[in-house]
């Protein structure tokens, strides 16, 4: 029998399951077909229009989804919607709660279809975790207006589209809710199923020194099959709390991980170590410390931190960038080496790094052909030197750039790009020497930027949105 001799009513059921992955390709296989699709093509586009691209909302009007309960009980009363979402930010998961009463959801003895969600899930089953239990902390949850990790948690496991995913500024794991997510991803890895299509995965919480996200939290999904960029904000990952380390203690490899943006973070050298000696495949670093108030770290020791890095990624790593955002304490003197990376090109340091070279050296002795100084790789083909200008920071330029006119001097050979600040307030004996490095570069072909204000955006990094 052909396709358009069955039953309207067989039609539309076909139709429907078609949504939303495949509808337009079968609307587009010839005219009859569209005309049997049109009753479908408004509904089609207003899913796709309000859930591709989800946030939670609260608006004067309208329906409002606010918190994952609500989008749990939109998703029950309508299972494709979740076909639909292509790119999620919980961040703002119950946000809203105080101007808003979440809706109600009923309870196990009441029964209804997002009950049947819970009660039906294979997640909950292979994660060994009854049902009932779950879904009744889950309920407390929405009855008390408070986030629920329970809900949050459960959320992911019915989104089999999702390529990016910003979990909940709440996010604070237990032990319901680790052993649900371990189910989730373990399926993902093996099957099309939840989560397995994320490409991208965001932490989101606030940038504030007194918040911090443990990096162990991220590993579940950094080990996802498909994830290639990750953004880190506020994490914590030191050695003298051991349950914050990314993958200590786990099976998991983040081996399709390329791209990992760490802002606003506070890792120590073993916990960058743990981090990268379980990312393989990452091509971009980018490091920006700030002293977090729960950390026992308030000095950060940059050289053991660099070197770290040099040591578990240095054969990989394209891109890196380390820089100093904020730090209640001081850097710890030491030696750092950045020449065994084998094929970086995009290089960002700030110069408290050349300056520990320089006190560390023998003498003090400022001797560009010194190795602790010689710390460019010859692949970098950009360059930016991060500094406020101060505490003989053109020592450290000069370090640098002493002899990079000299026709001799083939270790700045690939540099093409430089950005360089030089800030309003910086001393002029530093303006004296940046102007000369400036004039040099120039001299040689180098294009450079110089950024008279701080925090100015540099190169292109991979990964940012």
């Amino acid at each position: 029998m052909m396709f358009m001799q069955l039953p309207i009513e067989l039609l539309d059921k076909i139709i429907q399951h078609t949504l939303p992955e495949g509808f337009e390709s079968v609307a587009l296989t010839c005219k009859r077909t569209y005309g049997q699709c049109i009753t479908f093509i408004a509904h089609h586009n207003e899913l796709r229009s309000r859930f591709r691209s989800f946030e939670y909302y609260l608006r004067p009007y309208g329906l409002n989804l606010t918190s994952a309960s609500d989008m749990l009980l939109r998703i029950a009363a309508e299972p494709v919607v979740a076909r639909y979402i292509r790119s999620a930010t919980f961040a703002f998961d119950s946000r809203f709660l105080l101007r808003q009463l979440p809706k109600s959801v009923p309870s196990i003895h009441d029964g209804g279809a997002i009950v049947d969600l819970f009660a039906n899930s294979v997640y909950l089953k292979e994660a060994d975790l009854d049902w009932k239990e779950y879904y009744t902390t889950f309920e407390s949850d929405v009855r008390e207006r408070r986030y629920s990790q329970h809900g949050a948690t459960f959320l992911l496991t019915l989104l089999p589209n999702i390529e990016k995913l910003i979990i909940p500024r709440y996010w604070k794991p237990n032990n319901a809710t680790d052993k649900l997510l371990d189910a989730v991803i373990n399926k993902a890895r093996e099957s099309t199923s939840s989560l397995a299509s994320v490409t991208r995965f965001e932490g989101s919480i606030s940038l504030h020194r007194a918040e911090r996200f443990d990096l162990r939290w991220a590993s579940p999904f950094l080990a996802l099959p498909h994830v290639r960029s990750f953004r880190g904000p506020s994490c914590l990952g030191v050695e003298d709390i051991p349950r914050s380390l990314a993958f200590r203690d786990s099976h998991r490899i983040a081996e399709t991980l390329q791209v990992a943006h760490l802002i606003f973070c506070c890792i120590d050298d073993v916990g960058i170590a743990d981090f990268l000696r379980h990312a393989p495949s990452l091509k971009t670093l980018r490091y920006m410390h700030c002293t977090k108030s729960a950390s026992p770290i308030q000095d950060w020791d940059i050289c053991k931190f660099v070197n770290a890095v040099e040591r578990e990624a240095g054969s990989h790593l394209v891109q890196l960038s380390v820089i100093i955002r904020e730090l209640q304490g001081s850097v710890v003197p030491g030696k750092a080496s950045i020449r065994g990376f084998q094929q970086l090109q995009t290089l960002e340091i700030p110069l408290e790094l050349i300056m520990c070279n320089i006190d560390a050296a023998t003498g003090h002795t400022t001797n560009p052909s010194d190795p602790l100084l010689d710390l460019i790789p010859t692949s970098v083909a950009q360059l930016s030197l991060i500094s406020k200008g101060t505490d003989h920071h053109e020592e450290a330029l000069d370090a640098l750039f002493r002899h990079f006119q000299s026709d001799n001097d083939s270790r700045l050979s690939a540099l093409q790009e430089m950005q360089i600040s030089c800030l309003v307030s910086a001393d002029d004996v530093y303006k004296d020497q940046c102007d000369r490095v400036v004039r040099g570069a120039r001299d040689k072909g180098v294009v450079v930027v110089v950024h008279r204000f701080p925090n100015e955006q540099t190169f292109l990094w991979d990964g940012e949105p």
